[in-house]
């Protein structure tokens, strides 16, 4: 961190070079004479010599920071929970480095979407956490899923791990898990399946979300008939509005009003490639990721924008990127924290960054690139 008058000076040298225009600088002066110039050399080097040496000192302790706030300034949660095939591990959410690792039951035998078929969810302070994880059996093909619930202290340590906060979900896999900032309601989605063949084809079942009152273990199922999955859960702060992606499309949930299907379901954004989305604790916008494929012309794009829940008017574009190849990028993770002023983000060319102010700070980079999927990245999970 530089001192007082270090930041006076950096402040002093900026306004000085935004002063320095073509029309401020005077003519060419006629070449010095051997001798003025012999004594002119060794005054400018000296001069150098100093002002190198304030210059140093001032950025001594931002060398390779990323183009983003300096870590001293980021605030928002402490730590962050990251999924892999090795288990659950607690990061700083300033720095991105790992600070402890939660002691999970082990993981059975059987078969698992990556990263290890763990889910994760955070109530948006850094400290409370819940954690799913489920796996298929080679022999039956279905899946157990079970819940815990971590806290960690302020140095990035497990202060509390419970196992089992729900009893264990047999079915299909989960796809996705939410929790109140509050830590009193949970939210969780299976998989659809779909069986039979020609005129025999149905959902058996299609996905489905069900929502946990966790004081009293009170449980409310909706049904769709998507064979696929419903993603992306997210509360706002009220309790009752849960954001969700379904069917490529983003939508909010009013899970206090009647009805046991989606169809109850409200689309924020309709006709959108939706590949992630998150609501504002406020309940009164959502972030949508999209994937916006190229008309032939190179890069594709894949944007995060802003809607109005209310509306579905679109507000503004938050962040926009570029993709060369033939793989199609797409944004995996879009989160709030508590307070919705800070932001996590993941993308399957997208390191898993966090959002202040509009300034984007890479926190932990994707492992190699798959070279069955394209060079795409694995999936990261993470949350706050």
């Amino acid at each position: 961190m530089t001192s007082w008058l270090e930041d006076q000076l950096k402040d002093a040298l900026t306004a000085d070079a935004e002063r320095i225009r073509p029309e401020t600088l005077r003519p060419a002066a006629r070449a010095l004479p051997a001798r003025r110039l012999a004594l002119a050399v060794p005054l400018a080097a000296a001069l150098v010599v100093v002002v190198i040496g304030a210059v140093a000192a001032m950025v001594a302790g931002t060398r390779g920071a990323p183009t983003a706030p300096a870590t001293h300034a980021l605030t928002g949660p402490r730590f962050l929970l990251m999924a892999s095939a090795d288990g659950v591990t607690v990061h700083d959410a300033r720095t991105g480095k790992v600070t402890s690792r939660l002691g999970l039951p082990p993981t059975p035998e059987g078969s698992f979407r990556e990263p290890g078929g763990y889910l994760l969810a955070g109530a948006g302070d850094g400290e409370t956490f819940y954690i799913a994880q489920s796996v298929q059996s080679r022999e039956t093909q279905v899946s157990s899923t079970r819940f815990h619930r971590a806290r960690v202290d302020g140095q990035g340590r497990p202060a509390e791990l419970v196992h089992d906060v729900i009893p264990k979900v047999l079915g299909t896999t989960a796809s996705s898990l939410a929790v109140t900032g509050d830590g009193t309601r949970l939210s969780y989605s299976l998989d659809g399946k779909v069986c039979g063949k020609g005129k025999t084809l149905r959902f058996c079942p299609g996905a489905q979300l069900t929502v946990v009152d966790l004081p009293t273990g009170t449980t409310r199922t909706w049904t769709t008939n998507v064979s696929g999955q419903i993603e992306s859960l997210s509360w706002a702060a009220d309790r009752r509005t849960l954001g969700l992606v379904v069917g490529s499309e983003a939508r909010v949930l009013d899970t206090a009003a009647s009805g046991t299907t989606l169809a109850a379901s409200r689309v924020v954004a309709p006709g959108q490639e939706v590949t992630a989305s998150t609501i504002n604790p406020d309940g009164r916008s959502m972030l949508i990721g999209h994937s916006r494929l190229s008309d032939g012309r190179r890069p594709h794009r894949y944007t995060v924008d802003e809607y109005s829940v209310t509306d579905g008017r679109k507000i503004r574009t938050l962040l926009s990127r570029d993709h060369e190849g033939e793989s199609i990028a797409r944004w995996n993770l879009i989160r709030y924290d508590g307070t919705g002023r800070h932001l996590l983000l993941a993308g399957n060319f997208h390191p898993l960054s966090r959002v202040d102010e509009g300034h984007v700070t890479s926190l932990v980079h994707p492992g190699s690139p798959d070279p069955e999927l394209l060079g795409s990245r694995p999936v990261i999970e993470a949350a706050w």
